[in-house]
């Protein structure tokens, strides 16, 4: 059998001593349950030397073999078929026994049926869809079948057990029997010479002394030895293990760090005692003790259970976003695993994060694209808003074939009419033009759009060791500034606003708001007394003339609650009484959840940041604390700003002001001067 395996390998035909067995079996061998009944020996509990521990195992497999095409052929009537419409020979062709052959099958579009034959199937072919075993042993054929070695697209090459005949127009279909990629790999791994067997040996050696198989380290199994990253955490996240389960995890955290003996951990049970639970356990502790960590299993479905299991403990302890999954990799043959059929596992899939993050890097269309785009736009967007006029003149010109000359000069005749006016009145047709207002709204949005989901791809996809914390939380505060600003946009007040000096105060106020600035308690009045609209309305003053009024706001976004500001007018100051009685009856709407999530403020020295929580922790009673839910997700949050709230109201933030949580930071507003802003920021 050596010899056999030694000559296969130069075909490049892995496991071929073991497709040679099954080729070798007839019809009434498959359908024989007990063929190896007593070829088969109970596999002992101690071994002498690691080539007959190897050697133990090879009946079995091929008795497992055996009874995995029995059982296929109990249900051959429903085996996926597909059609095949060419079969040539193929490079290494030499009967009798290396039958390779190059098969073209028909394709989805052909009416093909569901079947797409993979590596490692082994396959029955036939010229009838086979509906019973005897369909399989009639007298001409004999019993056919081949194992796929590669596939792509509709083109198979495969090892066939006998000569294929197609004759001219003859049907031949492909029907699936079983897959024997996991077998072949444990058959090749069990008859491998020269291989690197120190891990087998470990596992196998007995400790002195014991009984056991694989003892601890007594002296790094001490609780009080673990890594400090651990220490405050392994109460909640051992909570979940029964006694045996928790003793596997922490002998194997203390293994990886032990310097005292092997750190081989052999974890063993019956079905359903929670070995896969425990193994998920183990890899989620050592992901926190930054112990890089490399899982295999003999099935997909085994490495798809634990990834699942852990990527739900890691998500469960995720804080800024999903800031940590870049630490995790799965990888293996997107189909074969169905990974479409995973949602959670798609975003630690090495193929699909490798597309994410080559469209983030891709100058053209990735962060630094947008990022300077969005620069370019708050700098000086009077520019941005002339380029494009000048795009549409000149697209107009090349087809109405008139000349472009001069043209620059109408522009900015053109651009200074709209931002003193907020309209293109000049212009020849207007409806094809977009106003200076709509011009910046659009960009922003779109600019935005794109920054964030940027944003967001970089630090859910990078390794943590690639990008710190600090940045991500700069990301956090950039995408919260551009939520505000996109709020600013919504309404149209500064319209209405033809005094040029008043255009311009109010541009500058709304510019500081929304760098975190605030006027003083005693400069701020009062609107209204009580009720929610005078707890959330704010009034800041503009040329002593006009009020400006604002609120704070929420809106929901990819699935959190987020702070912005809410600009409701610009208004005459004898109108503001009554303008903040007809807010009365929209504020009476807001439950006390989203009051609560209005109220609360975060400070940074003398600024005031956005605060952001997860929706599903806002959807509580409203006896809850409110500053309990906001706080849980965010981090070095400091509330010293307290609402004009209750008394008891103003107790609870006391208290929490003096803790610190996760959170965020600061908010870092745009580099844009009042007269780039001017007739574009507006309410």
């Amino acid at each position: 059998m050596d010899h056999q395996e030694n000559k296969v390998k130069k075909l490049g035909v892995a496991g071929r001593s073991l497709i040679d067995s099954v080729f070798s079996w007839s019809m009434k061998d498959v359908l024989k349950k007990n063929l190896y009944k007593k070829q088969v020996m109970k596999i002992p509990e101690t071994f002498s030397t690691v080539t007959s521990y190897m050697k133990s195992f090879i009946p079995s497999l091929v008795e497992e073999t055996h009874a995995d095409l029995l059982s296929s052929m109990m249900t051959l009537s429903q085996a996926p078929t597909c059609e095949i419409l060419a079969v040539k020979t193929s490079k290494g062709h030499k009967p009798p026994k290396d039958l390779f052959y190059d098969i073209i099958m028909k394709g989805r579009g052909e009416a093909a049926g569901s079947y797409e034959p993979q590596a490692g199937d082994l396959i029955a072919l036939t010229d009838i869809r086979p509906k019973c075993t005897d369909d399989l042993n009639k007298p001409r054929d004999s019993y056919l079948i081949a194992y796929v070695l590669r596939g792509r697209d509709n083109n198979l090459s495969i090892l066939s057990s006998k000569p294929i005949n197609k004759e001219g127009g003859k049907k031949l279909l492909a029907v699936y029997l079983i897959n024997m990629m996991t077998n072949v790999h444990v058959w090749k791994a069990l008859n491998s010479e020269g291989a690197n067997t120190n891990l087998t040996k470990n596992v196998l050696q007995v400790q002195p002394n014991s009984s056991h198989v694989g003892n601890s380290c007594s002296i790094c199994l001490l609780k009080e030895n673990f890594s400090a990253a651990l220490s405050n955490r392994w109460p909640s996240m051992g909570s979940d293990l029964n006694d045996s389960q928790e003793a596997a995890v922490l002998n194997c955290i203390s293994l990886s760090k032990c310097t005292h003996q092997n750190t081989i951990k052999l974890i063993w049970g019956p079905p359903g005692t929670g070995k896969t639970k425990t193994v998920a356990m183990s890899l989620f502790s050592l992901l926190k003790l930054k112990c890089r960590t490399l899982t295999c299993a003999p099935t997909n479905i085994a490495v798809l259970e634990v990834a699942v299991r852990l990527l739900g403990l890691v998500n469960q302890s995720l804080g800024c976003g999903k800031y940590g999954l870049g630490d995790i990799i799965l990888f293996g043959n997107w189909e074969r695993m169905k990974i479409d059929n995973y949602d959670d596992l798609v975003e630690v899939f090495l193929d699909y994060r490798i597309e994410i993050l080559a469209e983030c890097f891709n100058p053209r269309t990735g962060w630094k694209h947008w990022l300077e785009s969005m620069i370019d736009l708050l700098e000086d967007p009077q520019e941005k808003y002339l380029l494009y006029l000048k795009e549409i003149r000149e697209r107009r010109c090349d087809e109405d074939g008139k000349d472009s000359n001069n043209l620059l000069t109408t522009m900015k005749r053109e651009v200074m009419t709209a931002i003193i006016n907020d309209r293109n009145s000049t212009k020849d047709d207007e409806d094809d033009f977009l106003t200076l207002e709509e011009f910046v709204k659009e960009k922003l949005s779109s600019i935005g759009k794109g920054l964030k989901i940027c944003m967001v791809n970089l630090y859910t996809h990078l390794p943590t060791s690639c990008i710190s914390l600090e940045v991500v939380k700069a990301m956090i505060r950039v995408s919260d500034l551009l939520s505000s600003l996109k709020a600013l946009l919504q309404d149209n007040s500064m319209e209405k606003i033809k005094d040029t000096d008043i255009h311009r105060e109010v541009v500058s106020l709304l510019t500081k708001l929304s760098d975190g600035w605030r006027q003083s308690c005693k400069d701020k009045g009062v609107i209204v007394h009580g009720g929610a609209c005078g707890q959330l309305l704010e009034k800041y003053k503009v040329k002593g003339q006009l009020n400006l009024i604002w609120s704070v706001d929420v809106l929901e976004e990819n699935s959190d609650y987020v702070q912005v500001m809410k600009i409701w007018d610009v208004l005459p100051v004898s109108d503001t009484p009554e303008f903040a009685e007809r807010l009365r009856i929209i504020f009476r709407s807001y439950t006390a959840d989203k009051m609560n999530l209005c109220l609360l403020r975060c400070v940074e020295g003398d600024k005031v940041v956005p605060m952001r929580s997860p929706v599903d922790s806002s959807s509580s009673s409203c006896e809850a604390d409110p500053v309990e839910i906001l706080s849980k997700p965010l981090s070095s949050l400091s509330l010293t700003d307290e609402p004009q709230t209750s008394s008891s109201g103003k107790s609870n933030m006391s208290t929490r002001s003096r803790k610190k949580d996760t959170g965020l930071r600061s908010i870092a507003a745009a580099a844009t001067t009042t007269e780039e802003l001017e007739g574009v920021v507006h309410p």
